[in-house]
């Protein structure tokens, strides 16, 4: 080495000063003991918070959405404050007085967080919460954190002493010649190594800087990051909020693990790798909050409503540091370029898009994506489907202005109402409506308007309930003063009545309720306090009081007649027989009357379609009276509606679990439907039955009952000829009409036979025949073929002869020989439930009617 180039006295004390100084802030920057147990310590508090209370006491801190938990806030934020503590005295470590400051005012935040969470918890009033382990655990960490903390502060009082580079005494003027040449070479070249080997402090800021960030953005990833003010607790100060964490929303799981992996590469990886994985956190979180968590829909009229939590806002401010950080000293196009491709491919994913299947005119499809009868929306809200009938649980307005409402079932005797709209459920009112949930019709005025109660014989209202109302009772459960069922106040009563009742809504906005001997049709607009329930009353039909019935705008009328049978009407034309009248085993053929099909639900629509559904496969009756099966298969349909924009909705319980289908327009695309085949020649109702006999029918006003409760009931006379249903004993094993209106019935043990005839009752030995004649054997030359494989049964006609019925025919039995009696046209009433013959009239059962039937003279 040249001699010019040894180092001299003065570079050889500028190295040592370096040296000593560069030793020391390796010594100053050491956490130290402190720094390690306030860490532990910030761990525990954390698990403290994350450990969940037992059963019942609702004390799981970081979210608490039974019962919230008074100090709560205070203990999730304590963790945080310990670690943010440290943290920021290590970047200070070189700064005394800044130290110093950072300790102090650290002790004093780590002890207020602790004070304030202790208040809570003993202000709360819950004492199985506030001896919990988990408050236990959060609060004494924040006691042993605060010691820790003051301790730490303490030993800061004295400033260290730090060589400071000074001349020698004895040397003003330090000679400029080399030292010793052989000694100092290989001395100074090894001090030279060793300080090259540290950077200055100014070029490890940012890559500390990024890595506090990314632990940071791992932890906020536990805080609340979405909050539900619960419209059960408006009005009160910190109660009614459904605090969620990221890993809580369904949709945002897979952003939230990518954005936990580019953390830890950023925590992992050096140079231009750490920068691209910093502005990939970075950029991953602002993208995902943007486009799912900051874009919430709007609160409710109540206050209803989410908004972004703590951990959201945190996470955002630390995602904008972390660009900003990883941006510095970068190459500025390339991690650009990394932005824009991250943000790109992850903010769709992070959305959490509603709902949105591919639809075809005329061909159904789920309506909303449940599973198993329950809704998750968008952002995580569960809603299960409330009723037995899906249709019961979805409601839209009235008057036809945009909106929709689902009804959850939270409870065993509870539901919740909630606003669905763009694939977010929101919470508005909670129903207590007992064992029996309700049926929504619709919201007007801001007031959902729905039937309560009305399962067996138990009391039915129909009620109007605020919306903005956080809970209402509709239980009908107890009465007034004044006799009226007691609802919460706020609610009306519309009107009232003693079950069963059911309803359905129809196609011209109207609204059918029936149950018991009655049915209403009540138009939507009427529905207001002070209707008069009577003035609503509609028979359009034989069997249609008691029984559902639905019309369309057209005039076109659908009832149900009995279990099997439906009749039609259309504006001016004749009655016609839908269902029930053909023989068991006809396939689906293009006449409705000659297929044999169980028809569960039906309605008409805009265009006067009648769509059928239940154990037949679901279908539709054109206008010009072709049976069209519909595409797409829905079988199993439950319950139909057919709604005023033409759409057509089908409930079913697919394994189980409600499900809503829709069929866009169905109005216009069910005349585009291919029709069914021709009947078979065996099941073919379309050729007009004409008999011998001319029948004069006519349906009956309302007829009492009499007797104690029994089995079943029996048309007869009582002791003064009036004509009444008798029930029957429970004894009774089996019964049966003796054509003079009297009854007989059989006892098991012992075997006996009882005759009631005109209120008398005579106790006979077992019998083989019921009848006043005793028995008698009628010959028939060949098969009784017409009634071989048709709903029917036989009978002893009013002239002793053997009549039969078909649904559609009376028989009689001549000669041997069976002939038609009457059909339709002759005034036979079509799919009744039970005939009996009394004297010289036949009486046939049509739902709740009864038709009497007599030959014309």
């Amino acid at each position: 080495m040249p001699l010019r180039d040894l180092p001299t006295e003065s570079q050889a004390a500028a190295a040592l000063i370096r040296i000593e100084s560069l030793t020391h802030r390796r010594t100053i920057r050491r956490t130290g003991k402190p720094g390690v147990v306030l860490a532990c310590l910030a761990v525990g508090a954390l698990f403290a918070v994350l450990l969940p209370g037992r059963t019942g006491t609702g004390c799981y801190l970081w979210r608490a959405s039974i019962q919230p938990v008074g100090g709560r806030s205070a203990a999730l934020l304590l963790p945080v404050v310990i670690v943010l503590l440290i943290l920021v005295d290590r970047l200070c470590a070189e700064r005394f007085e800044l130290r110093r400051l950072v300790r102090g005012w650290g002790t004093a935040a780590v002890a207020v967080v602790t004070m304030v969470a202790w208040t809570g918890f003993v202000q709360q009033g819950r004492p199985s919460c506030s001896f919990s382990p988990a408050v236990i655990g959060t609060l004494a960490c924040g006691t042993i954190a605060t010691a820790v903390a003051g301790y730490w502060a303490t030993q800061l009082f004295r400033r260290p002493m730090t060589p400071e580079p000074t001349l020698g005494n004895d040397s003003p003027n330090p000679s400029a010649e080399p030292l010793n040449q052989s000694e100092l070479r290989a001395l100074f070249v090894r001090m030279l190594d060793q300080t090259a080997k540290w950077t200055p402090v100014r070029g490890r800021i940012m890559p500390l800087a990024t890595g506090i960030l990314a632990v940071l953005v791992l932890l906020s990833t536990v805080l609340p990051w979405r909050e539900l003010r619960d419209p059960v607790a408006v009005g009160l100060a910190d109660a009614g909020l459904i605090r969620v964490q990221l890993w809580e929303i369904p949709p945002a799981r897979i952003w939230a693990l990518i954005i936990c992996a580019l953390a830890i590469a950023t925590l992992a990886t050096r140079g231009l790798v750490r920068r691209l994985a910093a502005v990939g956190c970075g950029s991953a979180t602002v993208a995902g909050l943007a486009a799912h968590l900051l874009w919430l829909p709007p609160v409710l009229p109540n206050g209803v409503g989410y908004r972004p939590g703590v951990g959201a806002w945190t996470a955002l401010v630390l995602a904008v540091l972390l660009i900003a950080t990883g941006l510095i000293g970068g190459r500025l196009l390339v991690l650009l370029g990394g932005v824009g491709a991250v943000a790109g491919l992850l903010a769709p994913a992070a959305t959490g898009t509603t709902y949105r299947p591919e639809t075809t005119v005329g061909v159904p499809y789920r309506m909303l994506d449940l599973h198993g009868g329950q809704l998750v929306d968008r952002l995580g809200m569960r809603v299960a489907i409330g009723t037995s009938d899906p249709l019961d649980s979805f409601a839209s307005t009235l008057d036809g202005s945009p909106g929709h409402w689902l009804l959850g079932r939270t409870g065993s005797e509870s539901s919740t109402v909630f606003a669905y709209d763009d694939g977010v459920a929101l919470p508005e009112v909670t129903l207590n409506h007992g064992p029996t949930a309700p049926a929504l019709w619709g919201v007007t005025d801001n007031r959902l308007v729905l039937l309560a109660g009305g399962a067996g014989g138990k009391p039915w209202a129909v009620l109007s309930v605020p919306l903005d109302l956080p809970q209402a009772d509709i239980s009908l459960s107890h009465k007034d003063p004044d006799g009226k069922y007691y609802v919460t106040p706020g609610v009306e009563v519309l009107a009232s009545g003693v079950g069963p009742a059911l309803s359905h809504r129809n196609a011209d906005r109207s609204i059918v309720v029936w149950g018991g001997s009655t049915t209403w049709q009540i138009p939507a607009n009427q529905l207001r306090p002070g209707m008069r329930l009577h003035d609503f009353a509609f028979n359009p039909g034989a069997g249609a009081p008691g029984n559902a019935v639905s019309s369309g705008p057209d005039g076109t009328t659908v009832w149900r007649t009995s279990e099997t049978g439906l009749a039609m009407a259309r504006r001016g034309g004749a009655t016609q027989q839908l269902t029930g009248v053909a023989p068991a085993g006809c396939l689906l053929s293009r006449d409705a009357a000659s297929s044999s099909m169980t028809v569960d639900a039906f309605a008409v629509d805009v265009r006067g379609n009648v769509w059928l559904g239940g154990g037949a496969p679901t279908s539709v009756i054109t206008p010009d009276g072709v049976l069209r099966k519909l595409p797409g298969g829905a079988d199993g349909v439950s319950s139909i509606e057919a709604r005023p924009d033409g759409s057509v909705l089908l409930g079913t319980s697919p394994g189980g679990g409600g499900q809503i289908l829709q069929i866009p327009d169905a109005a216009s695309a069910a005349s585009t439907y291919p029709p069914a085949p021709d009947p078979q020649p065996r099941c073919d109702r379309r050729t007009p039955v004409r008999g011998t006999t001319n029948f004069r029918a006519t349906v009956l006003p309302p007829v009492e009952t009499v007797g104690s409760s029994g089995v079943g009931t029996q048309l007869g006379l009582d002791a003064t000829g009036k004509l009444v249903r008798i029930r029957l004993p429970l004894a009774a094993h089996v019964w049966a009409p003796d054509g003079q209106g009297g009854v007989w019935w059989t006892l098991a043990d012992p075997k006996r036979a009882v005759h009631l005839l005109r209120g008398r009752t005579t106790v006979h030995p077992d019998l083989n025949l019921y009848g006043p004649d005793g028995v008698r054997r009628v010959v028939v030359n060949g098969e009784l073929r017409p009634l071989s494989d048709a709903p029917g049964t036989w009978f002893v006609g009013p002239d002793g002869k053997l009549w039969g019925y078909d649904a559609l025919r009376l028989l009689r039995v001549d000669a041997g020989r069976v002939t038609v009696l009457a059909g339709p046209a002759q005034g036979v009433p079509q799919a009744a439930d039970q005939v009996t013959v009394i004297g010289q009239a036949l009486y046939f059962q049509l739902g709740n009617d009864l038709v009497r039937l007599e030959a014309a003279r």
